[in-house]
Parts: C-alpha cells; structure tokens; sequence
C-alpha cells in the first residue's frame, strides 16, 4: 500500500511538466496576468444598537425556603433521608397589564436574565408595577450524594395564589 503524500506530515513531491530550466527562462508575458486587487471596503458611520429599556426585579430563590422544605416533606424526600435541596432551575411568568399578556423568562436562556435573584425584563420601565409567580425544579439529595439527585419535582412559588408584586427598579 502506498502512503499517501502530503498526508500526515509525509513530504509531498510534485512533478512539473517543464524543467527548472525551462521555468526560469519564461518570458514574463507568458507568466499568468495578475488581477487588479480591489478594495470592497467602503467606510460608514455605524449607529450602535440601542437596547430596549430594561428594569429588575429581585425575587432571591433558595433552597431554605419554607414552601420548598413544605414541598419536600409533602413529596416524603425529607422522611427518606433525601434532605439536600437544590434548585435546577427556574422560570418567571409576569405581566404589566394585569394578565392580559404574559412574558416569560427561563434560567436556562443564555445569556441568563436570572442572576443572584435579580431578574432582568426586557423592554419592561423602570417604576412599572409587575404581577408575578416563579416555576422552580426542586432537587432533592441525600447529604451523601456527592453528584446527581434522587428525586425532583416542579413547584410555582405564587405568595399562596395571590401572586407577587413589585415595583420594578
């Protein structure tokens, strides 16, 4: 089997229908003709995207709470050992016009409009009033588990159906 040349950093040899001679003494109108290089590039004034207005509202979701220990007794976690909580993730449903839309924001979009509690919302002013409730998994975890879960479940955090509200900053 022959190698293959010019594979795997073998030395590639290359035969020319005309001898080195013969190369160097070519005329220099048989040479190819080089083409103009063009320069394509044309100078603008570039306006910067402007972002849409955006405010925060804080809501710092945590493992202590009492609806999420309430959960885990309730799913029977704490009653098998299972008493390490962890939230996997998040997902906030609100509105600004008293639910005739809605918007949502997922932990898991990159990047992440959720960060130490704080929820960024887009196209949301400042000093608007926003109505809302949190959809949170719930892990939970033997103190000996060093990775993994040994159940989960899914849990809205909604101030007792009433919703939450805030004033966004």
């Amino acid at each position: 089997m022959k190698p293959l040349s010019g594979v795997g950093g073998q030395p590639m040899v290359v035969k020319s229908s005309t001898s080195p001679a013969a190369a160097r003494e070519k005329a220099p109108s048989e040479r190819t003709p080089s083409k103009p290089i063009a320069d394509e590039f044309k100078a603008m004034r570039i306006e910067p995207a402007r972002s849409a207005p955006t405010s925060r509202i804080h809501f710092e979701v945590h493992a202590g709470m009492p609806e999420l220990q309430a959960y885990a007794r309730e799913q029977g976690w704490t009653a098998k050992g299972w008493t390490h909580l962890s939230i996997p993730w998040q997902e906030l449903r609100f509105t600004t016009d008293g639910w005739k839309t809605t918007q949502t924001l997922k932990s898991t979009e990159v990047p992440s409009p959720i960060v130490n509690g704080f929820f960024s919302l887009p196209n949301v002013a400042k000093g608007t009033t926003v109505e809302f409730a949190i959809h949170v998994g719930v892990a939970s975890h033997a103190p000996s588990d060093i990775a993994g879960y040994r159940e989960r479940g899914d849990l809205w955090l909604n101030n007792g159906g009433r919703n939450f509200t805030q004033v966004t900053q």
